[in-house]
Parts: structure tokens; C-alpha cells; sequence
């Protein structure tokens, strides 16, 4: 059986690492969030660790440094043996430089997430490998490291606990028995005994999910070996006693496994049942304590059939080199104890009653439930936790997180929107340092995201407008009283007398012309008769008259038009920088004022060509009027001449066609623009009034938006959905939510150690008020959780506390069945175990004062009373059963004498176990894990509370039921005689 529970043994270590951390019910407000946090990864388990950066020289780590920190960070993603999720670093952004650099500046932390492989061990050393940076020392720490190297340091500690336990029973037992062999037989037992429960025990951990916990391998090595050893002492005893008597080894044996057996057999089956009440339990902490119970069970297999073999094989030799002889070991201690119980049993119990008030008036329920102290300060996750709360709140070592799941996306204004009230309503309850979010990625608010800073940019902008609009009223103002002053209507009259003038200077022109063909025609014919041309002079002059009254029209004209034309482009140019200034559409009157332009340009240059004609023309007719005497000589010049005046007259005629033509446009254009300009003087008026609306508007808009942005609406978040979207907002989604944005987290962290009970109280407290705050916003249908190391501290607080005081009374009520059996009695059990309760009480108390004074720690481990609970109830009974056996083998009528015989016979068997068993579980202290010493220094204390009030306790109860039965049967004694006097009326004989 050795051999197969030795090859079937499975990787022990790696099993406790794997299935031996505490795990909480599905329905704890710590798993629902583990759960979110899994789907989050996509349905995949993740582990965070927190790297600590710190100077190794004590200063401020320099930019150089910082850059290399940087770096390596950044080279972690090319790590793929690590399967990294995400790295945070102390300089990704802002808001990750105020969380994770110290306010000294020599420590930066930086938060990096992998996919859990359950190898912390190697991850951890992969990351402090990859990031090596000389003269920085590294450490990587977080809940899990801090869990993994717990079950390193209980292994180790379980190793020393296996040798210095061998050690001391082996020494405890010459002692006792004066033999080398007895201990070797005794420890060969034991051993058979742990190697053959631990593969069970470990087999049905990996196959069957059998609970377990870091524990539960060093408490089978104390609990076997130490009431193993307890139960070889009196079973040898016994086998010692009948050889005495000079029964053979086979008899001898067999008087033993009779005797011994049965109480051996009575006590492990109280300590079976102890253990294995407790699989009746929620929590699976406490579950794991079963694991004892099958090796009770194997134990008893094992003492009860391998010792009968060395016994009947060795006999008398077993106990070599010391001598067989009938005088047993008598305690003298339990006499007296027994002797003074019995004689003063209410004083006695009434010492112990006193004795006990200052324990029971001590007990604090506050515990540590900080795993963190049960590790060693020299490891390096134990060192880097410390230096985390050196540098940073105390509440960075281990942040809260809380998860939000909706079914829908949390990109929503509205869902912002009350994530960002969530965040700010959060960092108002006590106990909290910080809160970031998605909306909050820096712990504190981005001003650009709140109506009040955005409503500040409105009034401003309402500020520049009201000014803009008071220079646009006064701008209109000004142009209307330039159109009102600038007699539109006196420059249409003039423009149309300019087109009549234009009118008659084409019909002049083009008579002139015609005069001129005519003149020209009759210089042609001059030659061939002055009579002809004769009497063609009164036509000429009669058309040089009228040329010469048009030309002094035109000239008339041309001046008045020059002048009109000057005044009317200079108020044509006001009028259409008036137009641009109002914000009118101005193209359309550009275009009139251009053709306009264009038109007088071309009557300037008719004018001219008009003028040049007429200057030839007056010069020639004076030459033609004084000298028609020399007409005839002349009619060479003048036939030399009909080009040039028949050219001066087509360019009179064309020209004053083209003045009239660009007049009577313009005068066509300026009647419709003036209709214009009396459409802008009504509307400037109408402008003017609408601006000084609008402007009263901007005023009230102003005062009621200065309102709202001062009233605690300005506090709003809010983010368009164009930002929502952006770039910029896509990192604080990234690091605060999952890839479908349906799935949102907020970190919190505490003020003070996130492991205390002020903390757990706090958390509490925020859990209660936050489902308040979510039930009537946007997420009162999201799946809401708490998460991190204070949330599972919390729940384990609660669950601990509730299933303790369950179990406690599940084990108690067990042991107490169990008695009543072995005993046949009602008061002896509670007796027992009222005895068993005291002891556990003044135990705890007492250690926890040990602790406090000489350990420095302040407090138990949150596990210490438990373990205490059970170790103390389930061996302290084995004592009880042991004196309470031999009470009922005493062959004496008298009850007193019965029990100081029993007590007398028995006390030295019990010592010797005490301190067997003591020994054993101080062999817990070097471990260096605090819940085992915790465990040990208060089983210690139980035990030596119990060897000295068991003989107390049970002997009074037999005093005082000894002398109750005294007066029982003292008060029936008159009541016989008076009978037999009634009936034999013979008082002698009666």
C-alpha cells in the first residue's frame, strides 16, 4: 500500500499551487465581478501584476532612467512566451504619470496583464528578467504573487515542520519509554499512516475536485504525528502493563489492541467525527479540513493492525534495553488536581469560572484577513507590496475594482453621462483617495467635458457677438442717414435731362452728317460750277448754324454730365460700400455701377471725338463764310479737305449715338437702383431693429446661460458624439472598457490598508450606496460588481465569520453525540465540552496578547480561531476519552476513588501526549508563516489549559454527582423505615 500511494502520489506542490488558494462561492459579490472581469478578456482568465520600479540608490529616479523604463516596457508586447494582454506605463499619457509615479518621484509602478497559465512562479521570473534595468531594483508583486509565494513559504515550512516534529517525538519518546525502539516503531507507524492518507487525499484533490487548501498537508503531518503518537503511547503502555503480568507477546498484544484499542478506537472516532462534520460547511476553506479525517481513518487502520505485528514479533525486546516491570507510571500532578477537585468542587469550579471572565471580556472578532503577512518581508512580492505603500496610499497595494455590464453599448452621452456621476458620486465616500474612469482616466475631471467650461465659451462667444452686433447697428445707423442725405431722387431728374440733352445731340449729330455728305458732295461738283456751289452756301450755313448751336448744346451738356457723372460714381461707390457693410447681397448693384462706368467712359470718349470734329469744322468755316470769293481758287484744298470732315461728322454721329445710348442705360439703371436704395432705407430700418432684438437676446441668453453654468447643471458631463468617437477619447475607452464598449470599469482606491476591517466596513458601505445611485440612472438594468483583493476580503470576512460560527456548532454538536456514546452519560459530555470551550477561549485570548507583545502582531490571522477551534476539540476530546475510559474500567464501587485512581493512572499518559502533541505543533513555529504559529501557540496554550482544568472539571462533576446521589438516597432512607415500622411494627430489626 506504501508503494502504490508513493507511485500514484501526484505532483503535491503544483496540486496545492493550483487548487489550494481559497475560492469563493459563485454568488459572492467578488466572484460575480471575476466572472465580468473573465468575459471582459474574452472568456479569458487574466492575472495583473503590478511592477514596482525603484531607485536603487533612494533618489529621484532621472529622465534617462525613466526612459529606459519606458523602453522596456514597450519591448514586453515582443514577448510572446509572456502572452501579455496589456502594459500600463508610468508615461503612457497624463493621466497614467498622476497614478503610477510617486509624489517623490523615485518609485513607478506599471501594471501589466497576462493571460493566466496557472505558472505564476515562471511568469513572475520571466517579467523580472525582461525588466532588468541597471541601477533600478525590480519587483513584481500583486495578490497572486503574494499567494503564490504564501505556498512556497508553507512548503518550505512544512518541511521543517516533518523534521523537527521527527526530531522532538523521537526524543519525547525514549524519554518516556527508555528505548530507542519504541519511537522508531511508533514513528514507522505514523508515517505509513501520513504517506498512505496524503496520496488519498491528493488523488481525490486532482480526480475529484476533494477540497484542499495550503494547509491541509501540514496539519496531517501535525495532527497524525501528533495523536498518532499519543495513541501508540497508550496502546504501548498497555501492552507494557500486560507483559508485566507476565502474559506472553501474543497475549500481551492481544490484552492491548482489547483495552488500549478501544480507546484508542472511541478517541479517533470523536476526531473522525470532528473533522468530518466539517464537510458540512460552505466554504471550502473550511472543507479542506476533511482531508485530517481520512487520515484519522487510515491512522487507525494502520496503529491497530501494523503495531499488533512488532508487538507480537518483538515483545519484551521492543522496549530494550529498559525492563518489563508491573509498576506503572502515576502522575502526581492529576492526583493533587483530582484530589483537590473533589474534595472542594464549587470552589474549584468557581476559580476557573473567575479565572476565565478576563478571557472571555478580552475577545476581539476583529482579524487580519491581509494575506500579505503571512509572507516573509525577504520576498521579494512581500518587498515590493511594502515599498507600493511606502511611496504611494496604502490603498494602491491593492485597488478596487468595479465592473458594469450592460447589454447594450456604454458609448452613449446618457451612459457617459452617468458613469461620469458614478465616478464623482464615489469620491465622496469615506475612505476614498482616488476614482478613475473612462470619463475620469487622471482621478480628476477633464474641465472640457462639463457644461460649465463649455458654457463659458458660449458666453464669450455671445460676449463678441453683442460687440459685433453693436458695430453693425451703428454702421447701419450711419448708411441710412448717408441715403436720406444723399437726394437720390434730384440726381434721377438730373440723369433724365442728361438723356433728353443726349437726344437731341444724336439728332444734331446726325444732321450734321448729313449736311456734311451733302457738303462734301457739292465740293466735288465745284469744279464743274461755282453756280452750283452757290447755291448750295445758304444750305451749308444754314447747317453750320444749327451745327454750331448743337455743338454749344453738346458742349453744355458735356459739362453737366461730366459734372453729374463725377458726382454720381462717388455716391454709386458709397452706396455699394454701404451695402457691403450691411451684409447685403452688393453683386447686383456692382454690376450696374460697372455698366454704368463702362457707358460714361464711352460718352467721355465720344465727347472727345465730337469735340475734335467740331474744333475742325469751326476752323474751316470761317475760311469758308469770309472768303467764298476764294472758294474757286480753293476747291483744291477743300476737295482735300471731304475726307477729313466727312470722318469728323461719322464720328460726331457715331459718337453722340453712343453718348446717347450710354446715357439713356444709365438712366434705365440709376431708376432702378434708386427703387433699390429705397428698399435698403426700409431695409436698414428694419435691420436696425431686428439687430437690437437679436441684441437683447444675446443678453438674456447670456444672463440664463451664466445661471445654468453656476448652478450644479455646470457640473454635467457631457461629449458630443463626433468626441465620443474621436481619436483622443479612444485611449481612456481602451484602458476602461472592453472592445465592445459593453463592459465598463472603475478603479478605486482606498485611503487606508485595502485588507483592514475599516476598509471592508467602507466597501460595504459604497456597495450599498452605489446600487442606490444606479437605480435611477440610465444603468439601473447593468450587472454592477465590486472586484479586487478588498472585495474578496469582504466577502471572505463575511462568509468566514458566518460558516465559522455554523461549523463550530455542526463539529461540536458531532463531538458531543460521539461522548454521550463512549460516556453513556449527558452531564459528563457537557461537561467535556463546556471544559474543551474554556480552553479554546483563554487559549485564543491568551495568544492573541503573545502575539501582540512579543510577535509585534496586532492582530490574528483570519484563519487562526478556526484551526485553533477545531485542533483543540477534535485532540482535546482524546484526553477526555482517555480519563473517562479508564474512570469506567476502574473496578471500585466508590465514584470519588473510581475517578482519582483513573486521573492518578491516566494523567501521565495524558501529560506525555500534551507535550508530544505540543511539541508536534511547535514544530509550526520556524515555518515563519503566521496563521501556523498563530495555530500552534494557541493549540499549545489549549493544551496546557486543558491538562490542568480536565481533572478539575471531570472531578468535580463526579463530586457533585456523588454527592447529589448521597442525598438521594439519604432522603429515601426515613421513608424504608417508616414502611417496615407500618409493616412489622419491629423498630429493633428495623
Amino acid at each position: 500500500m506504501v508503494v502504490a500511494a508513493l507511485v500514484m502520489m501526484p505532483n503535491v506542490s503544483q496540486l496545492v499551487r493550483n487548487k489550494g488558494n481559497i475560492t469563493l462561492p459563485s454568488y459572492t459579490e467578488s466572484q460575480k465581478a471575476s466572472k465580468i472581469e473573465k468575459k471582459a478578456n474574452g472568456n479569458k482568465s487574466v492575472i495583473t501584476y503590478t511592477v514596482v520600479f525603484k531607485n536603487g540608490n533612494g533618489a529621484k529616479l532621472t529622465p534617462s532612467q525613466s526612459s529606459k523604463i519606458d523602453n522596456k516596457l514597450n519591448q514586453l508586447s515582443s514577448e510572446k512566451s509572456l502572452k501579455i494582454k496589456k502594459v500600463m506605463g508610468p508615461s503612457d499619457n497624463a493621466q497614467t504619470k498622476k497614478q503610477l509615479i510617486a509624489k517623490d518621484k523615485t518609485t513607478q509602478l506599471a501594471q501589466v496583464t497576462v493571460k493566466d497559465d496557472k505558472a505564476v512562479g515562471q511568469q513572475v521570473n520571466k517579467l523580472k528578467n525582461q525588466l532588468k534595468i541597471s541601477g533600478i531594483k525590480t519587483y513584481v508583486t500583486g495578490a497572486d504573487v503574494l499567494n503564490d509565494e504564501f505556498s512556497t513559504v508553507t512548503e518550505k515550512g512544512i518541511q521543517k515542520t516533518e523534521v523537527i516534529a521527527i526530531i522532538f517525538i523521537f526524543i519525547v519518546l525514549i524519554l518516556v519509554f527508555r528505548s530507542p525502539i519504541v519511537p522508531l516503531i511508533s514513528l514507522l507507524n505514523v508515517g505509513v499512516a501520513f504517506v498512505t492518507s496524503l496520496s488519498i487525499v491528493m488523488n481525490l484533490a486532482e480526480k475529484m475536485n476533494f477540497p484542499i487548501s495550503n494547509f491541509t498537508q501540514v496539519f496531517l503531518v501535525v495532527v497524525l504525528f501528533g495523536i498518532g503518537t499519543d495513541y501508540n503511547i497508550l496502546l504501548y503502555n498497555y501492552f507494557k502493563g500486560a507483559l508485566a503480568r507476565g502474559l506472553s507477546a501474543k497475549e500481551a498484544a492481544h490484552d492491548a489492541q482489547i483495552h488500549g484499542g478501544r480507546t484508542i478506537l472511541y478517541s479517533g472516532i470523536s476526531v473522525l467525527i470532528g473533522f468530518s462534520v466539517l464537510s458540512l460547511a460552505k466554504f471550502s476553506f473550511y472543507q479542506s479540513a476533511v482531508g485530517v479525517a481520512i487520515g484519522v481513518l487510515v491512522l487507525l487502520a494502520v496503529l491497530l493492525t501494523l503495531n499488533m505485528f512488532f508487538m507480537q514479533a518483538l515483545g519484551k525486546k521492543m522496549f530494550w534495553p529498559s525492563k518489563v516491570n508491573a509498576g506503572g507510571g502515576k502522575s502526581h500532578i492529576w492526583y493533587g488536581l483530582s484530589r483537590a477537585a473533589l474534595a472542594y468542587p464549587v470552589v474549584i469550579l468557581g476559580i476557573i469560572a473567575v479565572a476565565a471572565v478576563p478571557f472571555l471580556m478580552n475577545d476581539s472578532s476583529t482579524l487580519n484577513f491581509n494575506n500579505a503577512d503571512e509572507v516573509p518581508d525577504s520576498y521579494q512580492a512581500k518587498y515590493g507590496y511594502k515599498v507600493i505603500q511606502s511611496h504611494f496610499s496604502k490603498g494602491m497595494s491593492a485597488p478596487a475594482t468595479i465592473y458594469i455590464q450592460s447589454k447594450s453599448k456604454l458609448t452613449t452621452q446618457e451612459n457617459l453621462a452617468d458613469i461620469d456621476k458614478l465616478t464623482q458620486y464615489l469620491k465622496q465616500e469615506p475612505g476614498v483617495k482616488t476614482v478613475t474612469s473612462a470619463t475620469q482616466p487622471g482621478g480628476s475631471k477633464i474641465k472640457s467635458m462639463y457644461l460649465k467650461n463649455q458654457l463659458v465659451t458660449i458666453t464669450n462667444g455671445l460676449n463678441t457677438s453683442t460687440k459685433g452686433l453693436e458695430k453693425i447697428k451703428s454702421g447701419l445707423n450711419s448708411a441710412s442717414s448717408q441715403l436720406q442725405s444723399a437726394n437720390i431722387s434730384g440726381s434721377v431728374s438730373q440723369v433724365q435731362e442728361l438723356a433728353d440733352g443726349t437726344s437731341q445731340l444724336q439728332a444734331g449729330a446726325q444732321q450734321l452728317s448729313s449736311g456734311i455728305d451733302q457738303y462734301t458732295s457739292g465740293v466735288s461738283t465745284v469744279n464743274n460750277g461755282l453756280q452750283s456751289a452757290n447755291s448750295q452756301l445758304p444750305t451749308l450755313s444754314s447747317g453750320v448754324s444749327t451745327l454750331t448751336s448743337s455743338s454749344q448744346q453738346l458742349t453744355s451738356g458735356l459739362s453737366q454730365l461730366q459734372s453729374q457723372v463725377s458726382a454720381l460714381s462717388g455716391q454709386a461707390t458709397q452706396l455699394l460700400t454701404l451695402l457691403q457693410s450691411s451684409g447685403q447681397d452688393t453683386s447686383a448693384a456692382a454690376g450696374e455701377i460697372s455698366q454704368l462706368q463702362s457707358a460714361i467712359s464711352q460718352l467721355s470718349s465720344g465727347s472727345s471725338a465730337v469735340s475734335s470734329g467740331m474744333s475742325q469744322l469751326q476752323g474751316q468755316i470761317p475760311t469758308l463764310t469770309s472768303g467764298m470769293s476764294q472758294l474757286a481758287s480753293g476747291t483744291n484744298t477743300l476737295v482735300a479737305s471731304n475726307s477729313t470732315l466727312t470722318s469728323g461728322g461719322q464720328s460726331l454721329a457715331t459718337g453722340s449715338a453712343t453718348v446717347n445710348s450710354g446715357v439713356q442705360q444709365m438712366n434705365t439703371q440709376f431708376k432702378q437702383m434708386s427703387s433699390q436704395v429705397t428698399q435698403l432705407e426700409e431695409g436698414l430700418v428694419s435691420a436696425d431693429s431686428g439687430l437690437e432684438t437679436i441684441a437683447n437676446g444675446n443678453t438674456t441668453m447670456k444672463t440664463y446661460l451664466d445661471g445654468l453654468r453656476k448652478s450644479y447643471v455646470g457640473d454635467t458631463f457631457y461629449l458630443p458624439k463626433e468626441t465620443i468617437k474621436s481619436k483622443a477619447f479612444k485611449p481612456a475607452l481602451n484602458a476602461y472598457m472592453d472592445n465592445n464598449r459593453k463592459i465598463a470599469t472603475i478603479t478605486l482606491v482606498f485611503k487606508g490598508d485595502p485588507n483592514s476591517e475599516t476598509t471592508s466596513k467602507q466597501l460595504k458601505t459604497i456597495q450599498t450606496d452605489m446600487k442606490a445611485q444606479l437605480k435611477h440612472s440610465s444603468l439601473k438594468n447593468a450587472r454592477v460588481a465590486v472586484g479586487g483583493e478588498t472585495s474578496q476580503n469582504n466577502d471572505l470576512r463575511t462568509l468566514a465569520n458566518g460558516d465559522f460560527g455554523r461549523t463550530a456548532l455542526i463539529m461540536t454538536i458531532g463531538i458531543g453525540i460521539a461522548l454521550i456514546v463512549v460516556t453513556e452519560s449527558i452531564l459528563q459530555p457537557m461537561t467535556i465540552i463546556g471544559t474543551l470551550l474554556l480552553a479554546y477561549e483563554a487559549a485564543l485570548g491568551i495568544t492573541r496578547i503573545f502575539s501582540k507583545s512579543v510577535l509585534g502582531d496586532n492582530l490574528l490571522s483570519w484563519n487562526t480561531p478556526f484551526f485553533t477551534f477545531i485542533m483543540l476539540m477534535a485532540l482535546g476530546v482524546d484526553y477526555s476519552i482517555f480519563l473517562m475510559v479508564r474512570f469506567k474500567d476502574e473496578p471500585m464501587p466508590d465514584l470519588k476513588d473510581r475517578m482519582l485512581n483513573a486521573a492518578t493512572a491516566i494523567g501521565t499518559v495524558v501529560i506525555s501526549a500534551a507535550i508530544i502533541l505540543s511539541g508536534t505543533f511547535a514544530a509550526l513555529i520556524p515555518s515563519g508563516v503566521t496563521t501556523l504559529i498563530q495555530v500552534a501557540l494557541g493549540v499549545i496554550f489549549g493544551l496546557i489549559i486543558l491538562v490542568i482544568i480536565l481533572p478539575l472539571t471531570l472531578s468535580s462533576l463526579i463530586s457533585l454527582t456523588k454527592w447529589h446521589d448521597d442525598r438521594m438516597i439519604h432522603r429515601k432512607k426515613p421513608e424504608k423505615k417508616s414502611a417496615k415500622k407500618a409493616d412489622s411494627g419491629d423498630a429493633k430489626t428495623e
